[in-house]
């Protein structure tokens, strides 16, 4: 399934969230959210998705983010299936490779 959406790396994430105007949803669970998540990230776990939740502008770009890409692939699909006008990304490695890139993650419990 992940060949068929378009996937980014956690490079160009960083930069487009420094620069541009980028909707981070978060599909994995709250308490895999609670322990980790990458700054600016929303959560809306895969297991309540619905495409219609997503506030989405078609000026604006929305990444989907999971621990290691794969349930963010199947969340992006499910997106493109019913917007395929708008610019909706997976990102390749989730939090996984976003950590491992030694970019910076929170725990929302600690706030």
């Amino acid at each position: 399934m992940s060949s068929v959406v378009p996937t980014i790396n956690v490079q160009t994430l960083d930069q487009w969230l420094k620069e541009e105007n980028v909707l981070l949803i978060d599909v994995r669970e709250k308490h895999e959210f609670n322990e980790a998540a990458i700054p600016g990230a929303i959560l809306m776990p895969l297991s309540q998705f619905q495409s219609s939740d997503i506030p989405h502008e078609n000026n604006r770009k929305i990444v989907f983010q999971c621990r290691s890409g794969q349930r963010s692939a199947k969340a992006c699909f499910l997106f493109h299936q019913d917007y395929p006008e708008v610019k909706a990304y997976n990102l390749e490695g989730g939090i996984l490779a976003w950590n491992a890139a030694g970019f910076s993650i929170y725990s929302p419990l600690a706030e």
